[in-house]
């Protein structure tokens, strides 16, 4: 697999502009990003385990408690929080580079 940062990248605003396009059609935000983590960690355990799967979500919630506390600190200090991983400015991909479901 040719996994590259700009691959991650390109991969990232194909999942944005799935989302945004879900949601200007007028689909809950909320219910969008709850079927995608749905269908990426069932595919993470069809492709890694359900271990790895559980691991993985684990971490991830590590991660977060992480960022949380982060921000709480700056927060305290007085300082202004960084911006959103994703703000509105980011450029989104053409949908279309997805082209299929794979079953």
């Amino acid at each position: 697999m040719d996994d590259t940062f700009e691959l991650r990248e390109r991969l990232s605003r194909a999942w944005r502009a799935v989302f945004d396009n879900a949601v200007e059609a007028g689909t809950p935000p909320e219910a969008v990003v709850e079927t995608m983590a749905a269908v990426a960690h069932a595919r993470f355990a069809e492709l890694f385990g359900t271990s790895a799967a559980a691991s993985y979500l684990a971490l991830l919630a590590e991660q977060m408690r992480d960022v949380d506390h982060d921000e709480a600190e700056t927060l305290i200090r007085g300082e202004v929080p960084g911006p959103a991983p994703f703000d509105e400015d980011m450029m989104a991909m053409d949908p279309a580079l997805i082209e299929r479901d794979p079953d």
